[in-house]
């Protein structure tokens, strides 16, 4: 035992770091988000969206919970918010591009 090995009774039940772990991990996102898709979520963090998250995606919500470090699952939720904002800027300054060459 070391002087800091003391974790006062507590274990946070993280995953192990694995190359499976985080293939499965990514698995189970991917099948967390594809439920959002077709249940029309955006975002997993918004309060007002977790009612819908329940009766739509309980299951899937619940392995990516299980199977992901909980770091993870907030970069991820976040980032799937960032980057569908990110993709809708792109189409549209795409779209204003063409239309100023349609108008010269």
């Amino acid at each position: 035992m070391g002087l800091f090995s003391f974790d006062g009774g507590k274990k946070e039940s993280q995953p192990p770091n694995t190359r499976s772990q985080r293939k499965l991990c990514w698995e189970s996102r991917d099948a967390f988000f594809q439920c959002l898709d077709k249940a029309d979520i955006l975002d997993a963090m918004d309060p007002k969206n977790s009612k819908s998250i329940k009766s739509h995606c309980k299951v899937e919500n619940e392995k990516f919970e299980e199977n992901c470090a909980h770091s993870w699952i907030k970069y991820f939720k976040e980032k799937r918010v960032i980057d569908f904002k990110r993709e809708e800027t792109i189409k549209r300054i795409e779209q204003e591009a063409k239309q100023r060459e349609q108008n010269q």
